[in-house]
């Protein structure tokens, strides 16, 4: 059962002042079309970036997907971890009352500081959180004394 709060103020413009037709228009536009919209194009993880003393931890939630579906890429300086969440077993004729969860493609990327060493990067997916390992390494001075002439 569906418990819905009532507010008489909307129920009195939406009788009143809507005909039933527009109502359910709207109601099919807003309710239906715009959230089946998001859920499949949407999806964009939580991401928690820690700093340690010897390392970064990178905590991406990937709930309902495994370790197989997820992509970690290293360019230049730029982590991107990537996949594609899909919704399991849908079918055409099952009505779905209410769907919260996002679907899509996903990519998040993240700009590693100088003070990396990304031949170290660690991975581990448990639980539906990824956890990446990014250590820190000696950040070398290349300095150098100009003598003046």
């Amino acid at each position: 059962m569906t418990l819905i709060k009532f507010n008489p103020a909307k129920e009195f413009f939406r009788e009143r002042m809507m005909p039933t037709e527009i109502n359910s228009l709207f109601d099919s536009i807003f309710n239906e079309g715009m959230a089946k919209f998001e859920r499949n194009v949407f999806f964009t993880p939580r991401v928690d970036v820690i700093e340690k003393e010897t390392q970064f931890w990178v905590h991406v939630a990937l709930p309902g997907l495994k370790k197989e579906e997820i992509n970690i890429d290293l360019a230049k300086n730029v982590m991107t971890i990537s996949g594609e969440r899909k919704l399991k077993n849908e079918n055409k004729e099952d009505k779905y009352h209410m769907v919260e969860n996002f679907y899509g493609k996903f990519s998040r990327s993240f700009t590693l500081p100088e003070n990396v060493d990304s031949t170290k990067i660690d991975a581990q997916f448990e639980d539906g959180i990824l956890n990446v390992s990014i250590p820190k390494a000696e950040v070398k001075q290349n300095t150098t004394k100009v003598v003046i002439k």
